[in-house]
């Protein structure tokens, strides 16, 4: 039999008659996509993503089912075929609708793979829980504990009761791998040859050394200080965050090969000149740790110290006395760890001043009702005016503040109400108002900075105008959450690997994600059959007990509770998103992630013993339509039908 001769892509391509032009392609290792063409299937779809030009016809034709005609030639990707095939996605698109990925690792600054990891605690895989973890959050442990959780703001178990706690599933996950008598280590590749000098030891550097150090090179973190762990050791109180937790956490990095030189300070100890001869690429991550000023008289006076401050000093002195009375000023994190830490050091009096309402405060929720239930006493809407020394006591002079228009934020402006100054007598003063960063660090790498001190880099790529040298977390960004600190140290990671790889320094494109909406636009018939079930407490000393030492507040999960809790989560994520080929194409094709709002009336999910469909995943594509019209009646494989569906739309129970 005579082979067909014809040309794809400029390449000559033999085939037998009867063959497609899909055929050819993949005979020829030419990849040509498809959303609703299976090979075992006789009859073919009408997607039109398989479209390709026949060159010198002005025509477009789909590859799956127009035969091969002797010297064809072929074209399946130019920028005609790309638009086609993006109108065609977006059409499809519009049929489509349900989460990809659950709307809490969307939230997740890092992008954990949350309901896998609960998944795994589920079925008693604690191993598994951490592994997946550590793809994203490389310090579990320790953001196990100190993340705010913005990923349970978005839970979807809203709609039923509470969300699930899965900042305390993820510190189980880590306690348990620290447990373990093999702790978890991921795989490293052979070395790359290329060294990396990363200065600075909180979130975004150790992030940053430990995806760098998967990639297979050798990485040096610089600390000036004389342990890592940045202000994750010196501005986290112990109650809060122990010791023995950051240097579980650092034991994985230690473990992986990365060296930590001490006593390192960039610009003096190390300079520019040094880190370039020996390294290949640099990481500035040194924080945002100076502390912001409140700008009104007195505030340098003997006994006004920064929120910063105290708390480093508390964390080398935990015998240091604050007196009786103690003023804080300020509504975040640093503010309520100040308070707080005061209680424990013997103060019978903490109030926090702060110009907004409690409900304004951008400390984390839980540590606020915690200060709360400690006696830490919370004055709304008050800003500090002037301090001053008094009969060996401090004054702090207030004003009571009132909501103005809304400033850049959307929240209303605090505004001074005048003749509303009243003062407080206070032993201590604590300055918790926000960190900076300090733009020595700029200098000496010889790099712009901005007027607030914030190192000036690429935001998508985080590199400098000097190209070997990169930025990232709170000196780029300004004070922030750690777990966004620990986004940029992953971001920071690939891009330095492309540098180092010699490729084009690019951001990572995100996969589209087709989404159900924001957690409280979830169609009603979503949580059908759905049980209450009501959030397990994760266990904590008594306010009695916890204020008088600096013991852990929050004691974890048990592993029996543990599980009970991984089971409250709705697995929300598709169980097709890791091979479905319509997020795949989409992902390709648009030119950005979209969500496709829809109003839900025809949602419903059939589910039997034996296959589970879901209405509104479904397009349209015929596959499983065709496949039961080619058997005639006999015994459908319910396994190949959901294989083949391209969406998730089709799925085996459980």
């Amino acid at each position: 039999m005579n082979e067909l001769s014809l040309t794809i892509n400029g390449r000559p391509v033999t085939v037998a008659p009867g063959a497609t032009i899909l055929d050819a392609a993949t005979a020829a290792g030419i990849e040509i996509p498809t959303l609703c063409f299976n090979k075992s299937l006789d009859a073919t779809g009408s997607c039109w993503m398989c479209i390709v030009e026949l060159k010198g016809k002005n025509r477009f034709v789909p590859a799956c089912d127009t035969l091969v005609i002797e010297g064809m030639v072929v074209e399946t990707e130019n920028e005609a075929l790309s638009l086609m095939r993006r109108q065609s996605i977006e059409r499809i698109i519009e049929q489509h609708s349900g989460d990809c990925m659950g709307p809490c690792e969307l939230t997740c600054p890092a992008g954990c793979d949350i309901p896998d990891f609960i998944d795994a605690i589920a079925r008693h895989d604690e191993r598994e829980a951490i592994k997946i973890i550590k793809e994203s959050i490389p310090l579990a442990g320790i953001l196990g504990r100190i993340c705010p959780a913005p990923c349970e703001d978005e839970c979807r178990r809203h709609g039923i009761d509470n969300p699930v706690s899965i900042c305390a599933l993820k510190r189980y996950a880590a306690d348990c791998d620290a447990e373990a008598s093999e702790r978890y280590l991921p795989e490293l590749p052979e070395n790359s040859g290329k060294k990396v000098a990363i200065v600075g030891s909180g979130p975004a550097g150790l992030t940053a050394a430990f995806f760098l150090r998967r990639k297979g090179h050798a990485v040096t973190v610089l600390e000036s200080g004389t342990e890592a762990g940045g202000m994750m050791r010196y501005g986290i109180p112990r109650f809060r965050l122990p010791e023995s937790v950051i240097e579980s956490d650092l034991a994985t990095l230690r473990d992986m090969g990365i060296e930590f030189r001490f006593n390192s300070e960039f610009g003096t100890a190390v300079t520019l000149n040094a880190v370039k001869s020996e390294f290949d690429a640099l990481f500035l991550a040194v924080g945002a740790q100076k502390a912001s000023t409140m700008n009104i008289p007195g505030e340098d006076t003997p006994g006004v110290v920064s929120g910063i401050s105290f708390l480093r000093k508390s964390a080398f002195a935990p015998q240091m006395l604050p007196g009786a009375r103690v003023v804080v000023t300020g509504g975040g994190n640093t503010a309520i760890d100040a308070a707080r830490t005061a209680i424990r050091l013997g103060a019978s009096g903490v109030t926090i001043l702060y110009r907004r309402t409690i409900k304004d405060m951008p400390a984390n929720r839980a540590e606020i009702e915690e200060a709360l239930a400690e006696g830490v006493t919370i004055v709304e809407r008050v800003a500090p005016t002037s301090i001053r020394s008094l009969n060996d006591m401090l004054e702090i002079t207030a004003i009571k503040m009132e909501q103005g228009e809304p400033d850049e934020s959307g929240r209303r402006r605090p505004v001074p109400v005048p003749g509303s100054e009243f003062t407080v007598k206070a032993d201590t003063i604590i300055s918790a108002i926000g960190q900076k960063v300090d733009s020595a660090a700029a200098g000496a790498a010889a790099i712009e900075s901005g007027s607030g001190g914030e190192l000036l880099v690429d935001p998508e790529i985080l590199q400098s105008e000097t190209p070997w040298i990169f930025a990232g977390g709170d000196c780029v960004s300004g004070a922030d959450l750690a777990i966004q600190a620990v986004a940029q140290g992953k971001r920071a990671a690939h891009a330095i690997d492309l540098f180092l790889s010699g490729k084009a320094v690019v951001a990572e494109k995100p996969a589209f994600n087709s989404s159900f909406g924001a957690r409280d636009e979830a169609p009603e018939a979503f949580y059908q059959k759905k049980s209450p079930a009501g959030r397990v407490p994760v266990p904590e000393l008594t306010p009695e007990v916890r204020t008088t030492c600096f013991d852990e507040v929050v004691t974890g999960y048990t592993a029996e509770s543990a599980r009970e809790e991984a089971e409250r989560c709705l697995q929300c994520r598709c169980n097709a998103i890791a091979d479905c080929r319509l997020r795949e194409l989409a992902s390709r094709y648009l030119p950005s992630r979209i969500t496709v709002q829809h109003d839900h009336p025809g949602f419903y999910k059939a589910e039997s013993a034996e296959i589970s469909m879901e209405r509104e995943k479904c397009v349209d594509c015929g596959i499983c339509v065709r496949m039961i019209e080619q058997l005639h009646g006999t015994t459908i494989d319910l396994t190949i039908m959901t294989e083949s569906c391209p969406t998730g739309a089709l799925s085996l129970p459980g």
